[in-house]
């Protein structure tokens, strides 16, 4: 049977978040597998299955999928129970990441309601350091958290969380257990990684499951497995909703810039970026101790900002009453977190490797780089709450997800949502693009019409496009990609990057089919009228694009 290596980590113990950084302790992220275990494509997630692995350090060889055989019991090195049990002993004073290849000693799925996964639970001396979600049930997974910094003969142990999902087994296998320092390359971005506080009710409900990290940048991203508030409440709720929230960010999960530890500091917090002050938040050493503050999946300096601080409305308070946030809150002081909190500890993953600093509108690419994984929990949570119904939102296997390189884009609005009360000046679509992509019997899956109001970067840069797809269209069957350009708006139109459809592999992962992998230049000016166009050019830059009219077809 393959292994799967998260590089989330993010989840164990929900407090540990699954970072698969690769293989054993410390590797560096950006040389870490590509572990993917699949699933059955889940509504618009956007990301990637993993790969064989790129460059891996001898940890997980990254695998698309596995038999979903569990490993004899007699195999584990560590039978996991709900009584705590010797884990692992610290042999250097510092920083340490924990890394565990285990799995659910029963079948779980992300998919259904009850047995979703079973939850580890890592302390130290007997007070929680934090969770591990094991996301990919009975698959070999390598699951990676930071621990913080520890002191020579520190002795971790290991429980099975009360938090486990209510049908599975209340046990785990742990095969293999490494407690190393970081990578010379990775100590920064561990030594400054946030601490992450979720509420117990969201234990498999938007998580954060994926931490991106820019050294350029000293900052980290925060990638979810979901949004209930934000664009999906605003714009109707369940499918109707998550059709907007894949239409404008080419993806089903959620990303948030949420820490930043350069010069004065940012907190991105859910009432507006701020410097951190004293207790906001608060710190562990170097570590921000991060809280869920509303249904964007901002964040907070305690339990006390969701339903508060925060605000009230449908889109910031979307699962209603949390225990222990905003009603039976006995205070938010650190000391009563425990009862009412899953702490995530996420490895983080090298954003700058795959050129984020550059282009922020590529951040999608951390995910199709570390965790392909990640669409299919996000496939199996949309479909566990009833937002795929196949006709506004469909399965993961539904989606050609597109890099698409352009300048200039204008226009303004979204064709799937509007008017609503926070934006009511959307109201109608104008201008901007649509992608269509032809398979090789001309059967066309269209795209959505995108403005500025959505591509960012003032309209020069990349932008993720999802694209649903025809029944019965796969990725094999795609040969040609169209960008047409709207009402007369000249847009300038660059080329393509990775292009693929997530595919379901072993029980819960996903890997990636790819229909174009790499920049495609096309390089024209498309636009309705011609405008600007001398002698069939028109010049940006210093640079002369051939004018082709209204729209674009890209050969594959």
């Amino acid at each position: 049977m393959r292994r799967f290596v998260s590089l989330v980590s993010l989840v164990g113990g929900l407090g540990v978040v699954v970072v698969g950084c690769g293989a054993g302790g410390g590797a560096d992220p950006a040389a870490s597998a590509d572990a993917v275990n699949g699933a059955p494509g889940a509504a618009g997630t956007g990301a990637a299955s993993g790969t064989s692995g790129a460059a891996n350090d001898g940890a997980g060889s990254g695998a698309n999928g596995t038999d979903g055989t569990a490993t004899d019991p007699t195999s584990c090195a560590i039978t996991a129970t709900e009584t705590a049990t010797p884990l692992a002993t610290a042999t250097v004073d510092g920083e340490q990441i924990l890394t565990v290849d285990a799995h659910a000693m029963s079948q779980t799925s992300w998919a259904e309601k009850g047995n979703e996964a079973v939850v580890l639970e890592v302390l130290r001396s007997g007070q929680r350091v934090g969770h591990l979600v094991l996301h990919q049930g009975q698959d070999p997974f390598t699951y990676a958290m930071h621990v913080g910094a520890l002191t020579k003969g520190d002795a971790l142990t290991v429980r099975v969380s009360p938090l486990t999902a209510t049908k599975a087994q209340k046990s785990a296998c742990l095969v293999k257990v490494s407690l190393d320092a970081p990578s010379v390359a990775m100590a920064e971005g561990i030594a400054n990684a946030p601490i992450v506080k979720w509420p117990t009710q969201k234990s498999f409900d938007d998580l954060p499951i994926l931490l991106g990290w820019s050294k350029a940048g000293k900052s980290y991203q925060l990638t979810y497995t979901n949004e209930n508030g934000g664009t999906t409440a605003l714009c109707g709720g369940g499918a109707v909703g998550m059709r907007s929230e894949i239409a404008r960010w080419g993806r089903g999960l959620d990303m948030e810039g949420v820490w930043a530890y350069g010069g004065a500091g940012r907190f991105e917090r859910c009432t507006g970026v701020i410097p951190p002050t004293a207790g906001v938040p608060r710190m562990d050493s170097k570590h921000p101790i991060l809280y869920y503050g509303d249904g964007h999946n901002r964040v907070f300096e305690s339990r006390g900002g969701y339903g508060n601080d925060c605000g009230t409305g449908s889109d910031k308070t979307p699962n209603g009453d949390l225990d222990g946030w905003n009603k039976n809150n006995p205070g938010s002081d650190l000391a009563n977190d425990d009862p009412f909190t899953i702490v995530l500890r996420p490895v983080p993953v090298d954003m700058d490797a795959i050129g984020v600093a550059q282009q922020g509108g590529r951040r999608e690419g951390i995910v199709d780089t570390y965790a392909p994984w990640l669409y299919r929990l996000v496939d199996s949570e949309l479909a566990r709450e009833g937002k795929i119904d196949n006709t506004n939102t469909f399965v993961m296997t539904r989606y050609l997800f597109v890099d698409v390189y352009a300048k200039d884009v204008g226009g303004s609005g979204d064709e799937t949502c509007g008017p609503i009360a926070l934006t009511p000046s959307i109201t109608h679509v104008t201008g901007g693009f649509r992608l269509r992509a032809i398979a090789k019997n001309g059967t066309v899956s269209k795209g959505p019409q995108m403005t500025l109001d959505y591509f960012g970067g003032g309209g020069n840069g990349v932008k993720r496009i999802a694209v649903p797809l025809a029944a019965g269209v796969t990725a094999k069957d795609i040969s040609q990609i169209v960008f047409d350009a709207y009402d007369d708006d000249g847009i300038y139109f660059l080329g393509i990057g990775d292009a693929f459809v997530p595919e379901p592999a072993g029980s819960n992962g996903a890997t990636l089919d790819y229909v174009n992998k790499g920049k495609k230049a096309a390089n024209v000016y498309v636009d309705d009228g011609n405008s600007g166009c001398v002698a069939g050019k028109n010049t940006k830059d210093g640079v002369a694009y051939p004018c082709v009219g209204s729209l674009f077809t890209l050969t594959l």
